[in-house]
């Protein structure tokens, strides 16, 4: 596979990147309702949101319950304390996954009120890395 694709390009792409399907709309879908451009795409077979122009990955989701943005500051301070969190913790058994491994901008999403507002946030953060 290609590492980037359009979800076009991808037979079932909201059942078949590994994400639960409503979350698959949630980051494709719902969270860039506002961004000025289409930002979708599948980077190495998972559903991910990535800048038009450069290039830069700012959301992702995997898995049932899993989804992230690269967020700047303040909008990164302000989702956390609206109850981002840094760390996914999974069921016993499963090892969790910290974003600072990623990168110290990403913050884990859950649904929280201003989700848009902080995606438009991270499309922006993106567009300024070129």
């Amino acid at each position: 596979m290609l590492p980037v694709l359009l979800p076009d390009q991808v037979a079932r792409p909201y059942d078949s990147l590994g994400a639960h399907p409503d979350l698959v709309a949630r980051l494709w879908e719902e969270l860039p309702s506002r961004l000025p451009a289409d930002c979708r795409v599948v980077f190495y077979g998972a559903p991910a949101l990535m800048h038009p122009e450069t290039c830069v990955v700012f959301g992702f989701a995997g898995g049932t319950h899993t989804y992230a943005l690269r967020l700047p500051e303040p909008a990164r301070s302000n989702s956390l304390r609206a109850g981002a969190t840094l760390v996914k913790q999974y069921p016993v058994g499963q090892p969790s996954l910290d974003l600072g491994e990623i990168g110290a901008e990403w913050v884990f999403c859950g649904w929280f009120r201003g989700e848009e507002d902080w995606c438009l946030a991270a499309f922006e953060f993106a567009g300024r890395a070129a």
